[in-house]
């Protein structure tokens, strides 16, 4: 076999660029990658995700030389190191030493599942959450970034209190009201004042109604975290969820929807309320430095979303 004769080849990103734009970041983005990640049980698991690799250009290079971007993220991955808030540190000296680079970001997206219980019929089943852990270098400051993405329910306090059975004229029933001799509007206005002639009654039309609209709450955190203390992603999602009217589960069967139901129309919410109370929620674990939150509300009857969003005053990356 004949030896392949080594050619010279002309390196164009490696010119000097006459017009003197630095550029913010320059890289690689929808790249796929095997990887792995620790979970608090002390497992782990293998996931596929989606990579981000930027580094700031200097004004004086005409581009970067994207093949270094892979090669370091091949091998990190070849050294069998589990994805985590101590690990990405080292990825990110790695681009800054192989780019010539002084600011490098690294993303990795991917889909965490959780082994969720039902909380009446206690079925079990995987339950997806799109998460992503970020890390940013800028010189010699390194930052960590946990973002979580959970899904929940919304049950809207407004058309709630709207409908209490107080507030409902006879037009609201009328057909539903049986068909009798004397008036239907008087039969109505009699049977109403006999069922509420009592204090108990009377509260109980303050607390039940005929319903309330829904929605399905999308709600994302992304949090700074404090490398010396560790906050699980297991950990996030309850709290999370916890601010919503109710959680969504993958199996409910019927005592579970009736439990979930009840659960929502008990604790109506807002996209502010759940904003406000996640924001709380934050604010109040001590391992979060900085943060930032968007709850997105899929609405049920409008033709539009509605979004509530905050960010703590500390808060400066994107």
């Amino acid at each position: 076999m004949n030896d392949v004769k080594e050619v010279k080849l002309p390196d164009v990103q490696n010119r000097v660029d006459p017009r003197g734009i630095g550029l913010y970041r320059v890289g690689v983005t929808n790249v796929k990658f095997p990887t792995r990640i620790l979970r608090k049980n002390g497992t782990f698991s293998n996931i596929s995700a989606g990579v981000k690799l930027f580094a700031n250009l200097p004004q004086e290079a005409k581009g970067h030389n994207l093949s270094r971007f892979n090669e370091v993220l091949v091998d990190f991955g070849n050294n069998n190191t589990l994805l985590s808030s101590t690990t990405l540190p080292h990825l990110l000296t790695e681009m800054q030493k192989r780019l010539g680079s002084t600011d490098v970001y690294a993303r990795f997206e991917f889909d965490y599942y959780i082994d969720k219980q039902a909380p009446a019929s206690k079925k079990i089943a995987p339950m997806a959450y799109a998460c992503a852990m970020t890390g940013i270098k800028k010189k010699e400051d390194t930052y960590f970034i946990l973002e979580v993405n959970t899904i929940a329910a919304s049950v809207c306090p407004c058309s709630r209190e709207m409908s209490l059975l107080e507030h409902l004229e006879y037009s609201d029933l009328e057909w539903n009201v049986p068909s009798k001799e004397e008036d239907p509007e008087e039969y109505y206005k009699n049977v109403t004042k006999k069922a509420f002639e009592d204090a108990s009654n009377v509260e109980m039309a303050q607390q039940v109604g005929m319903g309330a609209h829904n929605q399905r709450s999308y709600i994302k955190v992304e949090l700074l975290l404090d490398s010396n203390n560790t906050l699980w992603i297991e950990d996030v999602i309850p709290l999370i969820e916890a601010c919503a009217s109710a959680p969504t589960y993958p199996i409910l069967k019927r005592p579970d929807e009736k439990f979930v139901t009840e659960l929502g129309y008990n604790n109506a919410k807002f996209s502010e309320d759940i904003a406000r109370d996640v924001q709380v929620t934050l604010q109040n674990t001590p391992q979060i430095l900085a943060w930032s939150l968007k709850v997105r509300n899929e609405e049920s009857i409008h033709p539009y979303d509605v979004m509530s969003s905050s960010k703590s005053d500390n808060w400066n990356f994107y």
